[in-house]
Order: C-alpha cells, then sequence, then structure tokens
C-alpha cells in the first residue's frame, strides 16, 4: 500500500519525484528506464525529465501516468487536473482549473483553507478589507467598512469577508474590534496561488477606473517609456524591488493610518526582446 495520495499535492512534478522515491525504496530493480519501458518511451529517461521541469505532459501521457500509478477514476481526474494547471501558462485558464481543483471533496478534506486561501489572492476586495483594519478608524464593523471601501462593497459581502479572514488566522477580534493578526502574508499552496493574476488584473482595473472617478491630488498616475539593454532590464527590476521593498518599510513606520492605497507597479515591452 502507498503512503502517498496524489491529493496531498499542488505540483504534479512533486508527487512523481516522492512516487519514484517511494517505488524505488520498495524495489531496488525500478528505475526511469523501466518506467520508460512499460510504458512506451522511447526515452529512457523520461519520467526524470518530466520531475525536473524539462518535459510536459501530453493528454496521452497524463493516462499513461495514471495507468501506471494504479489511480482510481478520481485520482486520475484529479492528477490530469493538476497537470493541467500546473503546466498552463494562460492566466484565465489556471484560474479555471484552480477552481475545478478547489471542488475535489477530497482535497478539501485534506487542505480545508485552500478556497479561503484562493478567495484572499484572488480578490482585491479581501486585502482591502484586511488592511483597512490598520488604520486608525474608531468603529470598523462589517457596515463601516462596506462604506468606507471604494468602490463600495455590500455589508453581506463584507461581513462574509471578515469570516474568511478569521478562519485563516489573519485577523481577530479584539475589544470589540477586528485587528490584524500580523502584517505578514502568505499565499498558500500554488493552487491556492492560481487566481493571483485575477488579482492583479482587477487591481490595474481600479486604477484605470481611478483616472475618472478620484481628484487628482488623491493620486498618482505616471508613467514612462525607455529603451534599455538586457542588462539594464535586470537593473531595472532590482530597483523596482527595491522601492516596493522600501514602500513596506514606509507602512510599517507609519502610526497613524487613515486610508487604505494600492500601489502598482507594472514593467512590460512594448517591443521584441532579444534573448
Amino acid at each position: 500500500m502507498s503512503n502517498i495520495t496524489i491529493f496531498e499535492y499542488t505540483n504534479y512534478r512533486s508527487y512523481l519525484r516522492d512516487k519514484y522515491d517511494e517505488l524505488k525504496k520498495v524495489s531496488s530493480s525500478f528505475s526511469y528506464r523501466f518506467f520508460s519501458k512499460q510504458c512506451g518511451y522511447s526515452s529512457p529517461n523520461y519520467l526524470k525529465l518530466v520531475t525536473d521541469g524539462d518535459r510536459n505532459l501530453s493528454i496521452e501521457s497524463i493516462a499513461k501516468f495514471s495507468v501506471f500509478f494504479k489511480m482510481n477514476k478520481k485520482e486520475s481526474e484529479y492528477f490530469k487536473q493538476l497537470v493541467l494547471f500546473n503546466q498552463s501558462k494562460n492566466s484565465q485558464e489556471k484560474k479555471d482549473l484552480a477552481e475545478q481543483i478547489l471542488k475535489s471533496s477530497v482535497f478539501k478534506r485534506i487542505h480545508p483553507l485552500a478556497k479561503d486561501q484562493f478567495l484572499y489572492t484572488s480578490n482585491w476586495y479581501y486585502v482591502a478589507v484586511r488592511e483597512i483594519l490598520q488604520t486608525k478608524k474608531i468603529k470598523l464593523d462589517a457596515k463601516a467598512i462596506s462604506e468606507l471601501i471604494r468602490p463600495r462593497i455590500s455589508q453581506k459581502n463584507v461581513e462574509n469577508i471578515l469570516t474568511t479572514l478569521l478562519r485563516l488566522k489573519m485577523i481577530q477580534k479584539k475589544d470589540n474590534r477586528y485587528v490584524q493578526v500580523n502584517e505578514l502574508v502568505s499565499t498558500g499552496d500554488e493552487v491556492s496561488y492560481g487566481g493571483v493574476a485575477e488579482f492583479h488584473r482587477q487591481m490595474m482595473e481600479l486604477a484605470s477606473q481611478s483616472i475618472d472617478t478620484v481628484d487628482r491630488d488623491l493620486r498618482d498616475i505616471s508613467g514612462v517609456t525607455i529603451s534599455l539593454s538586457n542588462e539594464g532590464i535586470d537593473e531595472l527590476k532590482v530597483m523596482i524591488q527595491k522601492f516596493r521593498k522600501n514602500v513596506l518599510e514606509l507602512s510599517e513606520r507609519d502610526k497613524d493610518k487613515q486610508s487604505v492605497y494600492q500601489l502598482n507597479m507594472q514593467m512590460f515591452p512594448l517591443s521584441e526582446v532579444e534573448n
């Protein structure tokens, strides 16, 4: 009997590495070459190429792997979803696959907070509600928060968000007021992190809307178009990372917080990038 179950994993390559190690311990004759021969692959180290991330699995290969590792129907379906999720380069497809994975009853039992973590990383208002608790507002119940957040979200929505944040232990109720437990947030496993692209998309859309909805003295939207070498691109990335760190340090030092702000930094090519 195997001690490894696919539902414990959010990265199929990690699962395959652990399965290989397990089978190797059971039988010293088990090898990458043996696996390839049994599954009909010409490359003797095909499994290693997959686990190392040098080769992706096709739909046909997903089926072969499921058969070799003796997965039942539920395990095979989860394995397929996980492979497609891990290999996807499209943010919307990745989000859709993450939502499918989160519906698995076995996955939910093993990862009880995964759905809450996914909601937090894929919706701007979860982050905004948590951050507003850092301000010095006297009263911050669901009704007050609903009236403060821009764009407005309903009181019922705020109540659900607060409940989720309590389950995640990101906030607690102290002296009849909600407060942050700590300022550092973990995004959870890969599936929980599957919606982060949607979060950034929402924030960029809010930034676009603010051009017409927020007074100029309350916002700063600007940009610069430049030409850079590959070395200059790397240096600019370091500068952005350093600036982001300085912004976080400023927030930590500020002891009289009154409002929640979103700072977006985007850097992307407007021409072909030469390697």
